[in-house]
């Protein structure tokens, strides 16, 4: 049976927050990923090491995958990525671990080493680098370039030609033969998780740039702890690795033939170098005042994602997002109610950032289940709920299966489909994704995706169904949000927005005690008002600062 990983977040210095993955029990192990991807990657080692009797913690570098960046604009060098890593055992409890980093992990591990010898037992760079200053100037000036969100989704099709390039040749920008790296081009499915972690990044470049810059030979030859530092022959890196030459005798050097020798031995070591003291227990994660700060849930089955604020006091409001979207949809709904009330938003299981305990067949009740866990999770007893299109549906569920905990639900975009409607929406909005040899899904869903604001229904890119009663929400990192949410959920998003097209809404509503609100601009109200005495509607504004107002008033 696999090792159950989970995920957690740690508020360092409280000023900016840590997404790391843990599992097992017994001593710490710390794992550093490489640029730009996360501690997704480290999955399959997580499990592998924690089988063995360790703890193993995995953080997301900052500005990497689910961690923050550095505050401020200034560019930090590698050396602050290696206090960074310090400061985070700081705030888990760990006073002392084997640490293991791959390429720019690696690097971070190197520094380490050097900076803080006394909290690691050893430090393992795996993918030694040392280039000279005319290789440094040229990658600073091609390799990594600025990514922006286009209003065409270019910017994501050049991200996808850009890591297929990257198994082709390195540089992955210096076409030639004597650059040609000698791999098979990944399946689609691979390229695209790596495309996802690059995705999450703010900017890449930030967290990927000090790894070029560090100067290794100085470090190598100062190297304060007990250092090992592997290259395997058949690693991009390994010419530099045969530079290394006279170094100190608390670094030992490896150069293993193949990733699974490299693995086998830094296992080996990272075992061999344990502390005599086991992990210490979960941290909680501590508020941001002021700002809205994420957190993990542990439910039946997973970790649930959140993101919240808790400046205000009174009953909490749950915001509850799209079929196939996230938590970061509903930070416009929650600003404004920044210290008035307790506010939290969940990605629910298998969209976003989530766990999926339910599997690929989703059911609006299999969501409610798990959003009560989350909420009680939180420690919650009673919230009013604020539901999103497909989230109206979790929302009246919820309000269903736990007339107790819920007092309030605020459902404004609330859907009953006729059964025509149904059926034509169940064949043709949410068409089947597959992942192309050369990107091409992705202009695929950021057209699908941008046209949902244009056209009702998106696929009906006619005249006669211009959206033209409010504007567009089209801004590029809006849609490229959104874009990204769905590929996040793509396992179940057919699913998940079948689920809602089928939810009986008529049938549910009169088995909902609290009060419900609707707004009067939905085509449905009165089918819903006629099924539920609780429910009432009203004008509601579109603009979230004026909607905070209405929905503190109806949750009273």
């Amino acid at each position: 049976m696999a090792i159950q990983i989970t995920r957690h977040f740690a508020t360092v210095k409280g000023e900016r927050q840590v997404h790391y993955r843990r599992a097992g029990s017994g001593p710490p192990v710390i794992l550093l990923h490489q640029s730009p991807t996360s501690s997704r990657e480290y999955i399959p080692l997580i499990q592998e090491i924690a089988g063995k009797g360790f703890t193993v913690f995995s953080p997301d570098t900052p500005g990497n995958g689910m961690s923050d960046p550095f505050p401020g604009d200034e560019w930090k060098p590698m050396e602050e990525f290696a206090d960074g890593v310090v400061n985070l055992m700081d705030e888990l409890g760990i006073t002392k671990a084997p640490v293991y980093g791959f390429h720019t992990g690696g690097v971070c591990a190197l520094a380490l080493g050097l900076r803080h010898p006394d909290r690691f037992t050893v430090a393992i760079m795996n993918g030694y680098i040392q280039m000279d200053k005319d290789e440094v100037d040229e990658i600073l000036q091609h390799y990594l370039p600025e990514v922006v969100p286009d209003w065409s989704g270019s910017h994501l099709t050049w991200t996808w030609s850009r890591f297929r390039e990257q198994v082709l040749f390195f540089p992955w920008f210096r076409k030639d033969l004597a650059r040609r790296m000698n791999y098979d081009v990944p399946a689609p499915a691979v390229t695209h998780l790596a495309v996802m972690d690059f995705l999450k990044c703010q900017d890449y470049r930030r967290a990927y740039r000090p790894a070029f810059l560090f100067d290794t030979v100085n470090a190598v030859k100062n190297m304060k702890g007990n250092m090992v530092i592997t290259t395997a022959k058949t690693d991009v890196l390994g010419k530099y690795h045969a530079l290394l030459k006279d170094v100190p005798s608390n670094i030992t050097l490896l150069n293993p033939a193949n990733p699974d020798e490299s693995k086998e031995q830094f296992i080996k070591i990272l075992a061999d170098n344990a502390t005599s003291n086991t992990a210490p227990v979960l941290a909680q994660t501590k508020p941001m005042p002021g700002k809205i700060w994420q957190e993990y849930f542990q439910v039946d089955g997973g970790s649930i994602y959140a993101r919240r604020n808790t400046d205000g006091t009174g009953r909490p409001i749950v915001f509850i997002h799209a079929s196939a979207g996230s938590s970061y949809s509903m930070d416009n709904f929650m600003k404004p109610l920044i210290g008035k009330r307790p506010v939290i938003a969940f990605d629910l299981p298998g969209n976003g950032e989530s766990d999926n305990p339910m599997g690929t067949t989703v059911t609006v009740e299999a969501q409610a289940k798990y959003l009560a866990q989350a909420i009680k999770a939180a420690g919650y007893t009673e919230v009013d709920l604020f539901g999103y299109w497909g989230g109206c549906t979790v929302a009246v569920e919820l309000a269903v299966q736990h007339p107790d905990l819920v007092k309030h639900v605020a459902a404004p975009t609330l859907m009953v489909l006729p059964d025509v409607v149904r059926d034509e929406y169940l064949a043709r909005y949410t068409p089947t994704i597959e992942l192309e040899d050369y990107g091409v899904h992705w202009l695929k869903v950021w057209n699908m995706v941008r046209d949902q604001e244009l056209f009702s229904p998106w696929y009906m890119r006619k005249k006669d169904h211009i959206v033209r009663d409010h504007e567009p929400d089209i801004e590029p990192t809006v849609i490229h949000r959104r874009t990204v949410d769905l590929f996040k959920a793509l396992d179940i998003y057919q699913s998940a927005y079948g689920a809602c097209f089928r939810y009986p809404v008529l049938e549910k509503l009169p088995q909902v005690a609290c009060p419900i609100l609707l707004s009067d601009a939905a085509g449905v109200i009165r089918q819903t008002l006629t099924a539920s005495k609780a429910a009432t509607a009203k004008a509601l504004p579109r603009d979230p600062a004026a909607l905070a107002s209405e929905l503190l008033s109806f949750f009273e």
